[in-house]
C-alpha cells in the first residue's frame, strides 16, 4: 500500500498569500507572484481545456450543485495514464500554474446539496465522490481536452460520463482556531470501493488567504470524445501546496490507495505536486 507524505514546513507560514521568510524584499515579490499565478491558473482554467463552449442560446440546462471539495494534482506514469485515454489522444501534463506538471487530477467532493434543471433538489440531493480527470492531447491535430478517465460515487446510478464506480465514502472535517488569522483544518476521505480496494487521503495544514474566482470547464467522456459537458462555477481556494510555482506545504498530506486497477497508476513511483483546499465550490451544468 503506497503511501505519499508532505512533512511540515516549521517554522514557514502559510506561503500563498502571506509573507514567507525569504527576506523581507523576497518575501513581498513571492507573495504577489503566488497570488497572480493562481488567480490567473483559476480565471482561466477552461483555456487549459482547449474546448470552446457553444452560444448560450443553443445550450441546455442539466442542474447545478454546491460541494466542499480537495484537489490533488500527481504526476504519474505517463504510459499508465495513457492506458485510461481513448484511442488517438495521449497524456500531457498541465503547462503551468498550481497544477503545473501534474498529468493525474483526483477531485474529491463533498456535494452538500444538487438541484435539477429546474432548481428542485436531487434525490438524494446530496452525495459524495472522487472523480480522476486528465488532459490528453489528440495526436493528429495537437487539440487538448480534460477527460474523466474514473468516478468513485456514492450514486452510481447517475453517470453522465459511464466510468462510475459505487463506493462508500466516509469523511472527517474540522477547523479549529481563532477567529483572526490561520486556522488548523484536518480533512480525511476512505473511498471503499464496491468492486474492492481503499483510495484514502489524508490533510493537515494551517490555512492561508484564499482566492475567490469564476472559472469555466468543458469535461469530456473518455470512451466518447465528443462528448462534452459545460461547467460554469465559482469557486474559494485555499493552495496549501504547489510544486511547479515553489509552495511549500503548510502542514502535511498522504495519500494511499489499494484500489486494483489503480494499481500501477499510484504505485508509489507517483508524486503529489500540488494540492488545493476548496471548501466552497458553486457550479451549473450545461449541455452544449
Amino acid at each position: 500500500m503506497p503511501v505519499h507524505r508532505a512533512e511540515k514546513s516549521g517554522e514557514m507560514p502559510d506561503p500563498a498569500f502571506e509573507s514567507l521568510a525569504y527576506g523581507e524584499g523576497e518575501t513581498v515579490m513571492l507573495g504577489i507572484t503566488l497570488r497572480r499565478h493562481l488567480c490567473l491558473f483559476l480565471t482561466v482554467i477552461a483555456f487549459w481545456t482547449f474546448q470552446c463552449a457553444a452560444e448560450a442560446e443553443a445550450e441546455t440546462p442539466v442542474g447545478s450543485n454546491v460541494d466542499s471539495r480537495v484537489l490533488v494534482g500527481v504526476s504519474a506514469s505517463a504510459d499508465t495514464v495513457q492506458t485510461f485515454l481513448p484511442e488517438g489522444w495521449s497524456s500531457v501534463p498541465f503547462p503551468s500554474g498550481p497544477l503545473g506538471g501534474a498529468n493525474l487530477l483526483l477531485v474529491f467532493i463533498d456535494s452538500l446539496v444538487q438541484y435539477d434543471a429546474e432548481g428542485k433538489p436531487l434525490a438524494p440531493a446530496s452525495r459524495r465522490a472522487v472523480a480522476l480527470v486528465s488532459l490528453g492531447k489528440q495526436t493528429t491535430d495537437e487539440e487538448v481536452r480534460l477527460f474523466v478517465l474514473r468516478i468513485y460515487t456514492t450514486t452510481p446510478e447517475v453517470d453522465p460520463y459511464k466510468v462510475n464506480l459505487a463506493a462508500e465514502i466516509p469523511r472527517k472535517s474540522s477547523v479549529e482556531g481563532p477567529a483572526n488569522g490561520g486556522r488548523a483544518r484536518s480533512d480525511t476521505w476512505e473511498v471503499e470501493v464496491s468492486s474492492g480496494g481503499t483510495l484514502s487521503f489524508q490533510l493537515d495544514y494551517k490555512t492561508g488567504t484564499p482566492s475567490w474566482t469564476p472559472g469555466e470547464a468543458f469535461p469530456h467522456l473518455a470512451s466518447v470524445p465528443d462528448f462534452s459537458r459545460i461547467y460554469r462555477f465559482r469557486q474559494m481556494v485555499d493552495l496549501v501546496a504547489s510544486t511547479s510555482l515553489g509552495k511549500p506545504s503548510s502542514g502535511e498530506f498522504s495519500l494511499k490507495s489499494s484500489v486494483p486497477e489503480l494499481g500501477s497508476l499510484l504505485d508509489g513511483s507517483e508524486e503529489i505536486v500540488a494540492v488545493m483546499d476548496v471548501p466552497v465550490y458553486v457550479r451549473e451544468i450545461w449541455l452544449p
